[in-house]
This record gives C-alpha cells, structure tokens and sequence, in this order.
C-alpha cells in the first residue's frame, strides 16, 4: 500500500523501474522540486535507503554555488541545513564518511533510516564518467554532475537501486523575518555629545540590548563601542589580534551576557554586514553585532576562496534599550535626587524625592513596571519581583534598587 500511495503521489516522484546494481539513473534537474544554496553551478544529489515496507525509495534535491572547488560534503551541509527532513550523521564538523542518513517526512508517510557505517555513493560527473566513492571532503563537484547516495548490505557488500525516486517537495516559502530595529526615541541611555547620532546593538542568543551614541567628528565603530565601555561600567568588549574576540553585559553579579562557545560576532549597518569594527558611522547610523545563535537562515552562498559555505542570517528578536547606569556626570542623569528606602528592599519600597511617572526597569533594559509618584511618599509592591538589581527611573533620576529575600 505504501508503495502504491507514493507512486501516484502528485507528480513528485519519477518511476525507476527494475535497474541493474549499484546504481540510479541520473536525476534530471528540471525534475527537481526542493532547491538549496544560490549560485550559476547545479548539481543533483539522491539518497536511496532500504524501507521493509515500501521497498528502496530514493530521494532527490538539487544544489546551486557560485565558484569551484565544493565538495560533496559541503553540499551534503547545505541540503541539511535547509531542509529538516534530512539528518546527517558524521560525528565530527569535518568528515571524511557519512556515517548515516536518515529522512522522516510525515506529509509522505515516510520514516526513513540507515544502517550506520555503511554508506558510499555513485559520482556521476557530467562528462560521462562515474566513480565510486566514501570520500564525501576529498571529492570535488563541478556543474552538472550527479551523486547517488546508498546503504550498503553488511553481509554481502551490495546496494540496491531505488524502486520509486521521489523528488523532494520544495519547502514553504514563509514570509522572510526583518532585521530588529530599535527607534532613537526609545533609547534609555546616551553616551557622548554632539549632533549626529548612531545606536548600537548587541546581539547575544536570547538578549538584545541597545545604546545611543552622539557624537561630531568622525567616529568608528571602535570608537563607538569604547566610549560605551567607558561609559557603561557593565559593557565592555575583548579583541584578540586585533580583532573582536567577544562582547559582555553584566546584568547582575555572576550573570554575563557573552557569545556561546564556538561563535562569532556578525557586524550589520542598517542590516547588512559591513567591515564591523573599522565602520565609520554616519548620522542615523544603526550598529548590530549579533551572533548567529540568534538568528535566522534566509539564504546561503558557497566561496570558492575560501572554500566555505556562508550563510545569510536575519536578526527578528526584539531589542531592548538598555538601563542608564547609576553612575556620576554620564550627560542627563541626576543622583542623590530621588530617595529609595529600604535598599536593599525585600517586599516593599519607599520613593519619595520626586514627582511623576516612574519606570522599573531591570538590568537587561526591559520594563517591569510603570507608576506615578506623587513626589512625598509613595510604596511599591515587591513580592512579585525577582531577586537581583533594577533601575528606577522619574523623569531624570534614577536609582539603583536591590531585591533580596
């Protein structure tokens, strides 16, 4: 029955038919239905695995780069990467084998799982010549060449052809996710003088904080970035041979907003990558560094220099203004003004000293509440705040308030 329901499955799939051995006729590309990467060079790569109830189903997909020099396993990565069904296993980042392939696609009916350690493929170049290969890093693709993946029998060495091929359904295309951005009106705490102005943000993976930055002479990105440190006792930044090596917020003792191990730092200009710490700004400038952990894949491009895959990340996740720092002469803040009792607080506070309305923040910037003071004495419930430092603030004062229990 399985294998019936796929056969007539929407004209997905292109009938095989009884094959010799060890291998599958070559896949058109115009069949192809689910496309990854972009580029001037396609090539077609097909996995076949061994299913007890349906028989060898194949599945196909195409791959598109710009360049040379790509190897069946980059283009193995990027097939992976945009379409969720397929799950590579090769137990390192870089591989020499594939250890398993596995597809599961509950639209198809279709759970379908190797035999680890026993995978090898039919290379079909595109000028008529044919290998057999595991070297998945070592074998270069050119335009038009063709790559049959298949199990191999532990017993007798041998690999079956695909009873039925079906091509790859093209993904949903789902509206693209826009680049986060931040309004200048909505920026808490500003750093600097002068009559143009740029904001920063950082990106970490679950926390977007923002800055605004004023200055006249030409400034760069570094330039930004060490003012704010200067500024900003719970920001600062690390480089490494001169380049950025990680970016830190201390939101409260022992808790640091940093990179996640293995990562890196993207630099953005009004959302798209510039040359990160060497940008000059211009006025209006929107800075983002972001690591990747936080974004979004929407396209990819394989450099052939290089000999890596690139991928396009958007940023959506909602950034936050971060809080102005209780510290002495930053430019539009008053100490000493407003007066909190008792601070630590533990259920209740007391803001007297002022008058309006007033906004708690914490540390990463979001609000947690909003109240208007009455400028004598006026109480704030507590009880539902976590333990930690927030930042009060009414009009142009704030103040610092610890909660502990």
């Amino acid at each position: 029955m399985m294998k019936k329901v796929l056969t007539i499955a929407m004209g997905l799939m292109l009938s095989v038919g009884a094959m010799a051995q060890y291998e599958n006729p070559v896949v058109p590309q115009s069949d192809i239905q689910f496309w990854t990467g972009t580029g001037s060079n396609r090539a077609v790569i097909a996995v076949t695995w061994n299913d007890a109830t349906a028989g060898n189903i194949g599945i196909a997909w195409g791959v598109q780069w710009n360049g040379s020099n790509v190897s069946i396993a980059d283009l193995m990565d990027t097939i992976a990467a945009y379409d969720a069904n397929l799950t590579i296993e090769h137990g390192t980042t870089t591989y020499t084998i594939v250890n398993n392939l596995s597809y599961a696609n509950a639209d198809l009916g279709l759970n379908l799982v190797g035999t680890a350690g026993w995978w090898w493929y039919n290379w079909k170049a595109a000028d008529g010549t044919s290998n057999q290969s595991m070297g998945a890093s070592s074998d270069i693709l050119v335009n038009g060449d063709f790559v049959d993946w298949m199990p191999m029998d532990e017993e007798t060495y041998e690999s079956y052809p695909a009873d039925t091929m079906i091509m790859a359904p093209a993904p949903v295309v789902e509206p693209q996710p826009e680049e986060a951005t931040i309004a200048a009106s909505d920026i808490l705490y500003w750093v600097g003088n002068g009559s143009n102005q740029a904001i920063m943000a950082v990106n970490w993976a679950d926390t977007a904080l923002a800055w605004g930055y004023k200055y006249d002479s030409t400034k760069t990105v570094s330039d930004m970035m060490t003012d704010i440190a200067a500024a900003d006792p719970r920001f600062s930044f690390t480089l490494s041979g001169g380049f950025l090596d990680d970016i830190l917020f201390v939101v409260a003792p022992g808790d640091t907003l940093r990179k996640q191990a293995f990562s890196y730092w993207e630099s953005k200009n009004n959302g798209v990558s510039d040359a990160g710490m060497a940008q000059t700004l211009t006025n209006g400038s929107f800075e983002k560094w972001a690591e990747p952990a936080a974004g979004v894949v929407v396209d990819s491009s394989y450099y052939a220099d290089y000999d890596m895959w690139y991928y396009i990340y958007v940023y959506p996740m909602a950034i936050n203004p971060v809080s102005v720092p209780q510290v002495t002469g930053i430019e539009g803040v008053q100490t000493a003004v407003v007066s909190v009792y008792p601070n630590p607080a533990s259920d209740m506070l007391t803001v007297s000293g002022v008058s309006g309305k007033a906004v708690l923040f914490d540390m990463r910037g979001s609000i947690i509440a909003s109240f208007v003071v009455n400028g004598t004495e006026t109480r704030i419930d507590l009880r539902n705040l976590a333990n930690g430092v927030y930042m009060l603030r009414v009009a142009d004062s704030v103040a610092k308030i610890v909660v502990r229990r």
